[in-house]
């Protein structure tokens, strides 16, 4: 498993370099097609959730390496609780960030759809827009309430410490770990797709659906 891990790694990375190569050649291909770009606050919290969801996900998978030495090795212990402590962190940037966005998105509409998509493909847009908004706010929840109940608390960078709501539970808090982990396989897949579908669009459908959520479009 440990090339899994490896390439679980490695994806904010792939992620920045496409985002990179995507942006210089096609950045005003929007512009071009007359498409409004999405606002910069909306780009601004698509981008940073991306990049934190891939990252706090690669992180927990790459500080298994060290869960499975802990034990006997007390050096990977601390190295451990290093990368689980900043795990919890940058799940925090997700769960405080959904909530802005939900109250962000009342406020700004989305830009219209490209006008070639069919009723299957809108509908689908919007159940996946929904299971990823859900599970972003879901799975932080879980993982914060899995530390509390395991008897352990949550700090946010070392600035300020969640409140604990439950006690001590280490039934309960088995459930909330191995949701946040299951859930957490659920939203990668999710991701997976929603990256396909952007790529189909931008390199086999030609539109501006990825371009008009670069972070360097230009509204029109």
């Amino acid at each position: 498993m440990e090339w899994v891990r490896a390439t679980i790694a490695a994806l904010p990375i792939a992620l920045v370099a496409l985002w990179i190569v995507v942006g210089l050649f096609g950045a005003r291909l929007a512009a071009r097609e007359g498409r409004v770009p999405w606002s910069l606050p909306s780009r601004t919290f698509h981008w940073v959730m991306a990049f934190a969801v891939l990252g706090t996900t690669s992180l927990m998978y790459y500080s298994q390496i060290f869960e499975a030495q802990a034990a006997a090795d007390t050096v990977a212990r601390a190295r451990y609780s290093e990368l689980l402590r900043l795990h919890k962190s940058i799940g925090l940037i997700v769960l405080f960030l959904v909530l802005f966005r939900f109250a962000w998105n009342r406020y700004r509409p989305r830009p219209p759809l490209p006008s070639g998509c069919t009723s299957v493909q809108r509908r689908g847009l919007q159940v996946t827009h929904f299971a990823l908004y859900g599970l972003m706010l879901v799975i932080p929840l879980l993982g914060w309430f899995a530390s509390m109940t395991y008897g352990g608390k949550t700090s946010f960078f070392g600035l300020f410490q969640m409140p604990v709501l439950f006690e001590k539970n280490v039934p309960a808090a088995v459930i909330y770990r191995n949701g946040h982990i299951w859930l957490g396989w659920l939203l990668f897949s999710l991701l997976v797709l929603h990256i396909g579908a952007a790529l189909w669009h931008h390199f086999i459908r030609r539109d501006a659906t990825l371009t008009q959520m670069l972070p360097w479009g230009r509204r029109t």
